[in-house]
């Protein structure tokens, strides 16, 4: 096992556990849907950052492995640097989606609730992604989709931090989620030919 299959092996722990976090409470909310259990109301915006969420655990894992490329000697601190990046994406799943959707039965109502708390890690996340990148390379970091990726989730989260409001929460959403997609098939291609 080289060093960094080694170190990756408890980032891959937690990204796996905050992607069954997810994936629990959508099958949670199927089965709520088909009459199984409390009835939920399932809302767009709600279910949008949740696939938002769901794709950044996923792009988070593949892209750490331009580490594998770019780092010879692992130190504790860089470690923990990735540890605790993992932990903030569990957290921001665990934030944004309840244990098995238990208390939920109104998910936009849920969402807004809360939106502080998510919006506030989701902010925080990204700034630990902008050190993660630059970690890897600064050219790659310096690219203008890189900023214009950063300004568009600076300025999503902002927007639907201050308001309550469902057109403005959708249109963040939508916003987050395209430019997220956007970025991951433009970006990130072929493991490892960056």
């Amino acid at each position: 096992m080289s060093t960094f299959e080694y170190v990756m092996v408890l980032v891959s722990i937690i990204v796996a556990l905050a992607i069954a976090h997810l994936l629990t409470a959508v099958a949670d909310t199927v089965h709520r849907l088909r009459g199984q259990g409390q009835p939920i109301k399932l809302d767009a915006v709600f279910s949008i950052w949740t696939g938002y969420v769901l794709i950044w655990l996923v792009s988070f894992w593949w892209w750490e492995f331009k580490f594998q490329e770019v780092v010879t000697n692992w130190t504790f601190g860089l470690y923990l640097f990735v540890i605790g990046y993992a932990i903030v994406l569990f957290m921001l799943a665990a934030i944004l989606v309840p244990h098995r959707m238990q208390g939920v039965t109104d998910t936009y109502v849920y969402f807004v609730k809360g939106r502080r708390w998510f919006f506030g890690t989701y902010l925080f996340a990204n700034a630990i992604d902008v050190f993660d990148t630059f970690f890897k390379s600064y050219e790659w970091g310096m690219r203008p989709a890189v900023w214009i990726n950063y300004s568009v989730i600076i300025a999503v989260a902002i927007a639907a931090f201050i308001t309550e409001r469902r057109s403005i929460q959708l249109g963040a959403a939508v916003v987050a989620f395209s430019a997220q997609l956007i970025y991951l098939f433009q970006e990130l291609g072929v493991l490892g030919s960056w």
